[in-house]
């Protein structure tokens, strides 16, 4: 059912399919099954024999990147002319990587290497320097955290007759001990799950974050900003997937939002927050008793029933409350809130999975890096007959079983 808003009658219903992409990554899937490649190991990394050759360690080697996020910074630059704009987006590309990795523990080794691929004519080589200085800035923080990355090296294409506008990808490989590997299918009933706040500014960022990471930014630009970039930018969107779902808000980037306190395009630019120092404490002091830890990306708050057994009930009745970016991406495009569930983290990026007794030390540890946290939910089991949902949402906005 549609409805009107800022003169345009609005198909409410499934836009993030509507717009080319997808939260359940169905099909992706299934190419992945037919090609004989898919990973049914159930972890967030796929791992492989140890290339050192030794038995109690495993190699793994993971892709990801910055997403269409890098178009805001773009648009971003063609607003202002300053080049700044392009720096967080390795703090995505990286981040996007490192914190899957870290759903599987502490790995011992961290290599990163990057791939860009740019049309020349419209990003300038200042932008590349700003992304892969940023990645130099990102591997010293990070070590004084101590979680040590070598940076080395990558790849730099100019693709203007393939890639509209910019391409911000990485691959981080390593090595983990088999011993410490973190298996979501120990997840089991009676586990409470802790949340990690994706909002707010934790002790190692700069400025206070929006909240948005790297996943559903195709939704969220189409949702805020106006179709002037429709009309302005022919290599802002798909000429082909034009209407009422696309560049439906009405937002300049450079607008200023006084919920958001920043500007429409720096609150979808905040760079993805890393947790892994704050997931390298709690393995050191918690070891086998966290039992799953789920980086809620693609898939939104449902993310775990593609880890966790099938015989597991996720009830998530103690949400965080939708921070401010995911409240004003709502009523501008009138998504369903149902959808803003499946597609956005909410504002809880990490899940961790574990016994009761020990979700205090997650949170004890938490605050010490600036990062609110609460229980969110809890672990039960589901029907015999399988008949109940995978997963439960109770927040403020309704209830939605996935």
């Amino acid at each position: 059912m549609g409805r009107l808003f800022g003169g345009r009658v609005l198909d409410t219903k499934n836009l993030y399919e509507k717009l080319g992409a997808s939260a359940s990554k169905a099909g992706l899937h299934q190419a992945l099954n037919t090609a004989g490649v898919a990973d049914h190991s159930g972890l967030f990394a796929k791992i492989n024999r140890d290339l050192a050759g030794n038995d109690d360690f495993a190699s793994f080697l993971h892709c990801d990147g910055a997403g269409t996020k890098t178009l805001v910074a773009y648009l971003m630059y063609r607003e202002t002319g300053e080049t700044k704009w392009f720096s967080g987006l390795a703090d995505d590309a990286l981040v996007m990587n490192l914190d899957d990795v870290f759903c599987l523990g502490t790995p011992e080794t961290l290599l990163l290497a990057n791939t860009i691929a740019r049309n020349a004519r419209l990003i300038p080589d200042e932008a590349l320097a700003v992304i892969i200085g940023r990645y130099r800035e990102l591997s010293e923080k990070l070590a004084a955290l101590g979680i040590t990355i070598e940076l080395s090296g990558g790849e730099t294409a100019d693709c203007g007759d393939t890639v509209r506008t910019l391409v911000v990808d990485a691959v981080v490989a390593g090595r983990i001990a088999r011993a410490k590997i973190i298996d979501p299918k120990n997840i089991c009933p009676g586990d409470v799950i802790v949340g990690l706040a994706s909002t707010g500014q934790a002790s190692y960022e700069n400025r206070p974050n929006s909240g948005i990471g790297s996943n559903g930014l195709t939704l969220a630009r189409h949702a805020l900003m106006s179709d002037y970039y429709q009309n302005s930018f022919l290599e802002a969107s798909d000429s082909d997937n034009k209407g009422s779902h696309t560049y439906r808000g009405s937002f300049r980037l450079t607008d200023q939002d006084s919920e958001l306190g920043m500007q429409i395009g720096e609150a979808l630019l905040s760079p993805t927050r890393t947790f892994a120092p704050i997931l390298a404490e709690l393995y050191a002091e918690l070891g086998n008793e966290i039992h799953g830890v789920i980086h809620v990306t693609g898939g939104g708050l449902t993310k775990v029933s593609r880890f966790g057994p099938e015989t597991n009930h996720y009830l998530k009745d103690n949400p965080f409350p939708a921070p401010a970016i995911f409240r004003l991406i709502q009523e501008q495009a009138q998504v369903p809130w149902r959808e803003m569930y499946q597609v956005f983290n909410m504002g809880q990026r990490i899940e961790i999975y574990l016994p009761e007794k020990a979700a205090a030390a997650v949170q004890r540890v938490a605050s010490r890096f600036g990062v609110d946290s609460r229980v969110i939910g809890r672990v039960t089991s589901r029907k015999v007959d399988g008949s109940e949902s995978r997963v439960r949402v109770e927040s403020e906005h309704g209830a939605f079983d996935y």
